[in-house]
């Protein structure tokens, strides 16, 4: 009797602490008693972004030109993550290539090797994997081997993409099973990648909400959404959907709290992580990890017996190297002294949003690889330049010197509507780009994959749609012009492909544009803008964000009004001189401006 009152004794005390299973039921969730903590870490949207690159930073009271970034440096800092944290969890929530030369000449390959060095936990579908359709998918998913997920993407039985990817895995940590479910957005992938017609898209929140209940089914109360969606769509999810617990989000390359204010970044929303209440009154965890390998996620999540987060501890990180530049008195670029440099790297070691982290070697020599082929490839013919196409600094506006202006931005302009109206997006009606984001003349004979980053050098640059009215369309060109003409930037002369305007430089804002013209694709002829009537505009990035002048446009898209298809313009114009295999200068530079 004693021996059986011992031993009861012994298994209420193991079970008070928690060291037994025990399960309960809440609603259709199999919960366990004990407390688990989870440690994930994420990236998204790194775009082929592979090396490091410089930013000025704001460090120890000045602004310094930091290298950040690049996947060596992330693998690293996971590396460290995993090593100094239990239960961890890593993450990649989509649309890892697209964006920069290594992806260019490798097709996804160079991304995919380095992805499997850090080794993913799980890896998410996002748009930019379908640019270039079923066929580069599916090497591109060959090549990794490191799970992937996608619950509302569908491909049809037959399709070469069949089988490539799970609508979830769950994955058993620390002895509880964590349920991570993928998902897509769907109407930019629709509309702005290329997948096939062999693929289907089914509703963001529905799908979530369908996976959630299939995985509680199965006992599980832990449960993660790697979301491709986008901010605001994962918000959204997150307030309609039961059983999630944290969100992953992708797509819009949002960088998160306020607290990197610190360093000179603007952040989209001041909270990292996000947190909304599901119906059933639960928290839900959303977040981001701006872009570009740029920035490591990271969080310790507390779940309760329930399975319901009670502590989250949240603690992103920029990730840098260790060397800082600077300009001197005579304007040149050094490198800060030893002393400085110094003391920045004390100034942060205490910052944990922020951290001075070494490339992994592994990684970096897989980089070196590709780096030295890069150098090689990067000299290739991409197709033929039959004249001299002029653009850079010196042919921004047009004038006495070259009337036309830069022929060059309108040629860009050109390859975007010419990509824009062959694929999904076809009812965008014309574009308008800047001349400042053409940098160089293009000069007859073969045109290489270099020239062609360094005519369009701005890799974080990509085509941003909108609908704007007649009379926004003259606001823009507007504003654009009387920044040129009051001290602003001459790169902000407007040009134009599917739009031809007529305008002088006398005259105050307001009063300068004469006449513009669209062109109607179902008539086939020019014909005047229409003030009150809605149209498709594409535009770079970064005049989408009102820079460069461009304060109409700005304020337009601060309404939410248009959406960032993140396809890169250097991209869309290589494309476009391999299909038309040599190019010369445009009829026209739809610019007519009167000195």
């Amino acid at each position: 009797m004693k021996k059986l009152l011992l031993l009861g004794l012994v298994v209420s005390l193991f079970s008070a602490a928690g060291l037994e299973a025990k399960t309960v039921k809440k609603g259709n969730k199999r919960n366990l008693i004990n407390t688990f903590e989870l440690n994930v870490a994420h990236i998204n949207d790194h775009h082929s972004h592979l090396e490091e690159e410089k930013m000025p930073l704001k460090l120890n009271g000045q602004t310094v030109t930091a290298t950040i970034g690049g996947l060596p440096r992330v693998a690293q800092e996971i590396k460290d993550f995993r090593k100094n944290n239990k239960n961890t969890l890593i993450l990649h929530a989509g649309d890892a290539v697209t964006g920069t030369l290594y992806y260019t000449l490798f097709e996804g390959k160079a991304d995919a090797q380095l992805m499997n060095a850090i080794n993913f936990d799980a890896f998410t579908l996002g748009n930019h994997e379908f640019d270039d359709g079923n066929k580069f998918l599916k090497s591109f998913l060959d090549a990794l081997t490191i799970p992937v997920i996608s619950a509302n993407v569908v491909p049809d039985k037959g399709s070469i993409l069949e089988g490539k990817w799970k609508p979830y895995i769950i994955k058993n940590i620390g002895g509880q099973k964590v349920g991570i479910i993928g998902i897509d957005v769907v109407k930019k992938t629709k509309e702005s990648s290329s997948p096939g017609d062999d693929i289907k898209f089914t509703d963001e929140v529905e799908t979530a909400g369908k996976y959630v209940k299939e995985l509680q089914n199965q006992g599980i109360n832990k449960i993660i959404l790697l979301s491709h969606a986008g901010y605001e769509k994962n918000v959204e999810i997150g307030e309609k959907v039961d059983g999630i617990d944290l969100i992953i989000s992708g797509d819009t390359h949002y960088l998160l709290g306020k607290e990197f204010e610190q360093f000179g970044l603007v952040p989209e929303k001041p909270d990292y992580p996000k947190k909304v209440n599901s119906p059933d009154g639960n928290p839900v965890y959303i977040a981001e990890a701006w872009n570009y390998s740029y920035l490591l996620g990271e969080m310790k999540a507390k779940f309760d017996k329930n399975g319901v987060i009670k502590e989250l501890i949240p603690t992103p990180k920029v990730l840098i190297g260790d060397t800082f530049e600077i300009k001197n008195a005579e304007g040149k670029v050094v490198q800060l002294d030893e002393k400085e440099k110094v003391a920045i790297i004390n100034s942060i070691k205490n910052n944990k949003n922020i951290k001075v982290v070494k490339n992994d070697t592994v990684t970096e020599k897989l980089l070196e690889r590709y780096q030295k082929e890069k150098t090689e490839l990067g000299k290739k013919s991409v197709g033929k330049i039959t004249e001299e196409i002029l653009g850079g600094s010196d042919n921004r506006v047009p004038g006495p010197h070259n009337k036309d202006g830069s022929f060059a931005t309108t040629l860009v302009a050109e390859s975007v509507l010419h990509k824009l109206r062959n694929m999904g997006t076809g009812n965008v009606d014309f574009v308008i780009g800047n001349a400042g984001n053409v940098r160089i003349t293009l000069n007859p004979g073969n045109f290489t994959y270099d020239q062609a980053y360094s005519l369009l050098p701005f890799t974080s640059n990509t085509v941003f749609i909108t609908d704007i009215t007649g009379d926004e369309v003259k606001q823009v060109l507007e504003d654009a012009i009387d920044y040129v003409l009051n001290g602003g930037s001459t790169g902000a002369f407007p040009y134009g492909a599917g739009i031809r305007y007529e305008a002088t430089k006398e005259g105050k804002l307001g009063t300068r544009v004469k006449k513009i013209e669209v062109f109607d694709f179902k008539a086939n002829k020019w014909v005047p803008i229409d003030a009150k009537k809605s149209y498709m505009l594409a535009v770079n990035s970064y005049i989408a964000k009102g820079k460069d002048g461009y304060t109409t446009l700005g304020k337009i898209t601060a309404q939410n009004r248009g959406t960032d298809t993140h396809l890169s313009d250097t991209k869309i114009f290589i494309d476009y001189l391999k299909e038309k295999k040599e190019v010369g200068r445009p009829k026209s530079t739809n610019v007519i401006f009167k000195y």
